[in-house]
């Protein structure tokens, strides 16, 4: 403190100069204004779960604010397939003043890009983005369309995976009804022989026979006899096939409902996200702030003016003590 009120007219003039200086050129800085979009992201859920009347176990359409959902929309949001959108919807080459051709471009681009535009998960597990720019008509825009391609994205995303799994589906259910269809033709034929119901046929020709039998009936007896060795000739192939056609039946219906339920994921789109607050205009700027720029110039000037002169004096003591040394030595 001593040292500084002795030097403090040299100190003062240089930490007051040093600030309204930075003051001065801060106005030489393009203002930046920041757009704010805030939106809680909606739970992940296949459209199939929402029909499910039985009650699946998928997680409760209205639920929202999840950190695992949060994290996963700032991936999404960091996609090269919104960010490219954003670069040349905005036309930020031309806006960040760089030139495609340039050396290390897109770097260049991607560096600026990451510096303005920014997604943080809240401490409420909202997603909030950010967009800082020289226009704030521009700012708002880009923040806003940012969660509109956000939607658009994860929407495709999840119809595509349902798309895939409707294709598997569909194979399976035509190669299902081929195989019914094979099996009905099968029984055809042999509904052809005059088997259509194994064992009641079977019992009734048995009561048949023995009555014929006690009638001695032959001519009955050869005629069923006939009707009962075809009925053993071909019972055994009837009740395979009917029984295979009876399961696969039963597979049909659940796969056609199955076909039901992701054929309405692939074709359904819902909102993923909750919004809560778009970007608008910012009426005033967020960077520069000069009066901070100002009062950390003076600091800075402050501490340097403060270390110059220490040194300066430690100098000049130094040189002192030489010529001392000399005169001394004289």
């Amino acid at each position: 403190m001593a040292f500084i009120m002795q030097w403090w007219k040299p100190i003062g003039i240089t930490t007051l100069v040093g600030g309204l200086l930075a003051f001065g050129v801060s106005y030489a800085i393009k203002p930046r204004f920041k757009s704010t979009a805030v939106f809680y992201p909606a739970v992940t859920q296949s459209v199939s779960n929402l029909m499910d009347v039985k009650g699946g176990a998928g997680k409760d359409f209205l639920v929202y604010g999840e950190e695992e959902e949060a994290e996963r929309v700032i991936q999404i949001l960091s996609a090269n397939e919104i960010r490219e959108y954003i670069i040349e919807q905005y036309n930020l080459w031309e806006h960040y003043d760089i030139s495609r051709e340039s050396s290390k471009a897109r770097t260049k681009m991607y560096k600026k890009y990451k510096e303005n535009i920014s997604f943080r998960r809240t401490e409420y597990n909202s997603v909030e983005i950010s967009v800082l720019d020289t226009d704030p008509e521009r700012a708002a825009g880009m923040a806003n369309d940012l969660v509109f391609m956000l939607d658009s994205l994860k929407n495709r995303i999840q119809q595509e995976r349902a798309a895939e799994g409707l294709r598997v589906v569909q194979s399976k259910y035509h190669e299902m009804g081929q195989r019914i269809q094979t099996i009905g033709d099968s029984l055809s034929n042999i509904r052809a022989k005059g088997v259509n119901d194994y064992e009641s046929q079977s019992e009734v020709l048995n009561k048949e026979l023995a009555a014929a039998l006690a009638k001695n009936n032959q001519a009955g007896v050869r005629a069923i006899q006939a009707q009962l060795d075809t009925l053993s000739k071909y019972g055994s192939a009837y009740l395979a096939l009917s029984g295979q056609l009876e399961l696969l039946t039963e597979q049909q219906i659940l796969l056609e409902r199955k076909l039901e339920e992701v054929k309405a994921d692939a074709e359904s789109s819902i909102n993923q996200i909750m919004p809560i607050d778009y970007g608008y205009p910012a009426d005033s700027k967020t960077y520069p702030k000069r009066i901070l720029i100002a009062i950390g110039a003076s600091f800075f000037s402050f501490v340097l003016s403060v270390f110059f002169l220490i040194f300066l004096q430690n100098y000049r003591g130094y040189k002192g003590k030489l010529k001392r040394a000399e005169a001394a030595q004289d």
